[in-house]
């Protein structure tokens, strides 16, 4: 499977045709997966960050009594959509950049107790499967945006294909042209790779609604982490770590932001 991009993951299966795809390739790719796993594995054990999880939950509870239903629900919704992220990530993309059933769990958690008008996910793929798919329900407007248009197109076909609708969906570059400031309930950043994702936040930030949500993930990278965070102090939004709720086997995890009033 490939990246948004069209480069393989580091712990991607090898490539018969690319050049590193010989023995040497694979202990180099073996090697290089190794020590993204010691990486993420030495972060999540951040005892600055492990408090701060156990604080910004209890804090994120008392300022978003919602939350307590959110995380009831999780464990139903993630068994609802198991053998769809299962498949996804077999055929369509690689676990490392699909959303995690516990990102799932909290967006449509969040979806159900805050009742937003319109929704956005920006990094389409899953998320943007599961939100249309709950919006036959709950009858929400949702649009999805990427970066890459190819994967835009992977992300259309994978929509036709599971029988939800294709609609909305933009490519960032159009979908900033479009003017939608502050028209969305929740947000999903979770689009492109990291210096796109901290390059555009501002922008992302901007398109909730005032008092909506934001959801950033991928907040277990430290740098991302400190810079995102950066931007939420000097613009004085509410945020909280969701670690608690949204750690998942690879150690992502996701911050939720609240728009100002």
């Amino acid at each position: 499977m490939s990246t948004p991009d069209g480069s393989p993951p580091p712990d991607a299966p090898a490539d018969p045709e690319r050049p590193d795809a010989g023995a040497v390739g694979l202990i180099r790719r073996a090697v290089r997966s190794g020590m993204v796993r010691v990486q993420r594995r030495i972060a999540d054990l951040n005892p600055d960050e492990q408090r701060r999880s156990r604080r910004d939950l209890d804090a994120a509870l008392v300022r978003a009594p919602f939350l307590t239903t959110v995380r009831d629900g999780m464990p139903s919704i993630a068994a609802r959509y198991a053998d769809d992220h299962k498949d996804y990530c077999a055929r369509v993309g690689h676990p490392v950049h699909a959303a995690s059933l516990e990102l799932v769990g909290v967006l449509l958690g969040l979806v159900d107790a805050t009742a937003p008008r319109r929704v956005v996910d920006l990094g389409s793929g899953f998320t943007s499967f599961v939100l249309r798919d709950h919006a036959r329900a709950s009858g929400i407007e949702v649009h999805s945006v990427d970066d890459s248009a190819a994967w835009l197109d992977r992300t259309r076909g994978y929509l036709r294909e599971k029988g939800v609708s294709d609609g909305n969906l933009h490519h960032w570059p159009d979908f900033q042209r479009l003017g939608m400031r502050g028209a969305f309930g929740l947000v999903l950043h979770d689009m492109g790779f990291m210096d796109v994702r901290l390059k555009t936040l501002e922008q992302v930030l901007d398109l909730a609604a005032p008092g909506g949500w934001v959801v950033l993930d991928d907040m277990h990278k430290a740098e991302y982490r400190a810079a995102a965070l950066a931007v939420l102090e000097r613009r004085r939004l509410e945020h909280w770590s969701l670690k608690a709720l949204t750690r998942d086997r690879l150690t992502r995890y996701a911050y939720l932001v609240q728009a100002a009033g």
